[in-house]
């Protein structure tokens, strides 16, 4: 089933901004990331065995460029952990096989919208 949260994502206007706080706030440097195949920059930061992501979009196209704009700055996803993406959709079930690859080539997959709770949740498949 799951294990843990495996990161949390956070929509923000400012990456740059949004790194100073969380720098302080959790002793640590953000790993910085662009992904123009994505339309974003992320900063990365380990919090036990989770990660809290900063996104910003670059420009106005894309979903998270949607999600900024339309609910403003704040969480937007949140992505369990689990050892397999099949067997916690069967355990849990639901019908959703709409799996990809996340950061880093994690396989994810998607189990609501973001209208459903407020924030997108995610499984994460963990080895």
């Amino acid at each position: 089933m799951l294990t843990h949260i495996h990161h949390i994502n956070f929509v923000v206007a400012d990456l740059n901004q949004a790194i100073v706080y969380f720098n302080k706030l959790l002793g640590q440097q953000g790993i910085v990331e662009s992904l123009p195949e994505r339309n974003v920059k992320t900063a990365r930061f380990e919090i036990g065995a989770s990660l809290l992501i900063l996104v910003q979009p670059i420009g106005s196209e894309g979903v998270v460029a949607d999600i900024l704009e339309n609910k403003g700055e704040g969480v937007f996803l949140i992505s369990f952990a689990t050892h397999s993406i099949d067997r916690a959709l069967q355990e849990l079930e639901l019908t959703y096989t709409a799996k990809r690859k996340g950061l880093d080539g994690w396989p994810i997959c998607d189990i609501s919208p973001l209208e459903q709770f407020g924030a997108i949740l995610q499984l994460t498949e963990t080895p």
